[in-house]
C-alpha cells in the first residue's frame, strides 16, 4: 500500500460477528477481517469493539490516520444518519437510541494526528450502495436491492443515489404486505414479505409441508422440531429435486416476485439485485421470482433478465459502509 494512499474503512455490524475492511476510492478492498461481536444487556460493547478493531486493522496494515478518509458503519436496523443515532437494532437492543458516531469517534483517539469522521447507515442501505458503486449496478443509475437472510432488507437507488426518505423507510421491501392474512412479522404486522420468506418463514413453510406428509429427505433433519432445517439446507435439497424444498422455493419466489412487482411500478428500476444468504440458492429461487414478475408486471415491460444476483456477496456490507465515506469525502 502506498504510504499516502487515501482509503476508507467500512464496518458491517452484526449481532454475532462484524466485519472490518479497508477500501480504496476506486473500490479495491485491500483488507477484510471478521470479529466476534461482544454483547451486553446494558452497554454498547459492540461499538467499543468496532473502534478497537478499526484501530487494530490500521496498525496491522500500517495505515496512518492521515490516510483514512473516515469510518463508515452499517447498522442492522433503522438509523438517523444525520444525528448519528441508532434508532432501533432489533437483535441488539442495547444499541437502541445510542449515538454510534459519538461512541466510536470518542474511542478512536489518535491524539493530534487526526480526528476521523464517522458515519452510519442502515445495513441494507450499505449493501445497495456497494452494488450501485462497485457491484452489479455499477453501470446503471436506478436499481432495487433485496437482501434475503434472517430478515429481508432492501434499498432503492434513483439517479445514482441511494434514497431512504425523510423517515428512513424507503426501500424497506421486507415490509411490503404480500399476504394480508399471512404469518405475523417481527414488526407486528401480518403478511410482510420478511415474515414469509425470511429464515423463519421459509423453515415454517417446510415444516408445514412435512407435517402434511409430503415426502422429503428433509423429514430426517431434526425430528419433530426440525431444528436443523435452514434456508441453506432447503436450497441444497431443492437442487436435488426434493419435493418439499422445491415447493418452498417456488412459494418464496412467488412472494418475492409479488413484492418486486410493486417495487417496479413505484421506482422503475433498470436493475434488481438480490443478495444475502438465501439468494445463494440460485436458479431454484430466481426462476419462480422471474416467472412471477413476468406474469404480473405486464404494464412495466421490465426485462426479468435484469433480476440478478449480487456480485459482492459477503463483502457488500463492508464495502458499502466504506462507500458512505467515499461518497462524502473522496
Amino acid at each position: 500500500m502506498a504510504r499516502k494512499q487515501k482509503v476508507a474503512i467500512g464496518v458491517d455490524l452484526g449481532g454475532t460477528t462484524f466485519g472490518v475492511g479497508i477500501l480504496t476510492p476506486e473500490g479495491e478492498l485491500l483488507e477484510h477481517q471478521s470479529y466476534d461481536t461482544p454483547r451486553s444487556s446494558d452497554e454498547p460493547q459492540a461499538l467499543s469493539a468496532v473502534a478497537s478493531a478499526v484501530g487494530g486493522i490500521m496498525e496491522q496494515t500500517t495505515v496512518k490516520p492521515d490516510q483514512v478518509l473516515g469510518v463508515g458503519v452499517g447498522i442492522p436496523g433503522p438509523v438517523d444518519p444525520a444525528a448519528g443515532v441508532i434508532k432501533q437494532a432489533p437483535n441488539m437492543h442495547e444499541l437502541d437510541g445510542v449515538n454510534a458516531v459519538e461512541v466510536i469517534g470518542d474511542a478512536l483517539d489518535f491524539g493530534d494526528d487526526a480526528e476521523l469522521p464517522v458515519r452510519i447507515g442502515n445495513d441494507a442501505y450499505c449493501h445497495t450502495l456497494a452494488e450501485l458503486r462497485y457491484g452489479a449496478g455499477r453501470d446503471v443509475e436506478n436499481l432495487v436491492m433485496l437482501t434475503l437472510g434472517t430478515g429481508v432488507g432492501g434499498g432503492v437507488a434513483l439517479d445514482n443515489q441511494v434514497r431512504r426518505g425523510p423517515r428512513q423507510i424507503m426501500g424497506e421491501v421486507g415490509h411490503i404486505i404480500v399476504e394480508p392474512n399471512g404469518r405475523r412479522c417481527g414488526c407486528g404486522n401480518h403478511g410482510c414479505l420478511e415474515a414469509l420468506v425470511g429464515r423463519d418463514g421459509m423453515v415454517d413453510q417446510a415444516v408445514r409441508l412435512l407435517e402434511r406428509g409430503v415426502p422429503s429427505s428433509l423429514a430426517e433433519l431434526g425430528g419433530r422440531e426440525h431444528e436443523k432445517l435452514s434456508p441453506k439446507v432447503i436450497g441444497e435439497a431443492a437442487h436435488e429435486d426434493d419435493e418439499v424444498a422445491l415447493e418452498v422455493m417456488s412459494t418464496s419466489g412467488h412472494y418475492i416476485g409479488i413484492a418486486l412487482c410493486s417495487c417496479i411500478v413505484l421506482t422503475d428500476p433498470d436493475l434488481i439485485v438480490l443478495g444475502g444468504g438465501i439468494a445463494n440458492a440460485g436458479h431454484v429461487l430466481f426462476e419462480p421470482i422471474r416467472r412471477t414478475v413476468r406474469h404480473r408486471s405486464l404494464i412495466s415491460g421490465f426485462d426479468t433478465d435484469n433480476i440478478v444476483p449480487s456480485e459482492l456477496g459477503g463483502e457488500a456490507g463492508v464495502i458499502g459502509a466504506a462507500a458512505l465515506i467515499v461518497d462524502e469525502f473522496a
